[in-house]
């Protein structure tokens, strides 16, 4: 009997560590939260969508996603990069804790010029908001400043969508080169399924924000599919030029 209980016991074992998820040894503070999306039309709700962040720029906090949900939540009123006659509310939360939020103001890149549906990826694969309430106990980004270097780690930070319990997941990449406004990383430590990671941040190893998680990109040299977050360079630059900067 003993033999056969510690037989079980150790299959048992066995079997649920290979049921495990993988996931990257890497930790990092709460960074990463998810996106609730209320409508004007209740039929178009999404409690739980991709993924967004904090990023502090100078005085200011932002919330950041991934530009290409729209394409996928939008209302049928909803034709450009605008939440005119569709949205009603947009709010962020870490995915144990619906109170902690972020309730956005403004969507400070829109475009109603600019169609939903125009492109399978966006150049420019993110949204800005500006706050309205912030509740949250996430840790706001900031900006890397150093270059890439290839053969580099990078993180990505988030769920996907398909988890309905846990703390923020990290991912595991290395840094092959950068395609225009991508970023394509070799994968090391991934998920079966990405679905629901679009959003969420890509750091390096001291949690400086690089990337928004988007789609993939195929290498024109190697004719490679790769993993490829959008840049933040742009970002940057939009807020460069488009904010106004607070005097301490």
């Amino acid at each position: 009997m003993k033999w056969n209980f510690l037989t079980a016991l150790m299959l048992f074992l066995f079997a649920n560590c290979f049921s495990q998820e993988k996931v990257s040894s890497k930790k990092f503070e709460e960074i990463t939260l998810l996106n609730r999306i209320d409508f004007i039309e209740s039929k178009y709700d999404q409690p739980k969508f991709g993924c967004g962040f904090l990023l502090k720029y100078k005085q200011d906090t932002f919330a950041i996603t991934a530009k290409h949900l729209l394409k996928f939540i939008k209302s049928d009123e909803m034709k450009g990069v605008s939440f005119d006659n569709g949205i009603k509310k947009w709010s962020m939360f870490p995915l144990l804790k619906p109170a902690e939020n972020v309730v956005v103001e403004k969507l400070l890149n829109e475009n109603k010029n600019e169609p939903i549906t125009e492109k399978t990826t966006y150049e420019d694969d993110w949204l800005i908001f500006s706050l309205k309430e912030n509740h949250s106990k996430a840790k706001p980004l900031e900006f890397r400043e150093k270059p890439l270097i290839q053969g580099e780690k990078f993180f990505v930070v988030g769920w996907t969508r398909k988890m309905e319990s846990g703390e923020q997941r990290v991912y595991e990449f290395e840094y092959f080169k950068t395609l225009g406004k991508r970023i394509l990383l070799n994968e090391i430590i991934v998920p079966e399924q990405f679905g629901g990671l679009s959003g969420a941040p890509v750091v390096d190893e001291n949690g400086k924000v690089v990337g928004v998680v988007s789609g993939k990109t195929t290498d024109p040299d190697s004719g490679k599919s790769y993993f490829s977050p959008c840049d933040v360079n742009g970002l940057k630059i939009y807020l460069e030029n488009n904010v106004n900067r607070k005097d301490n």
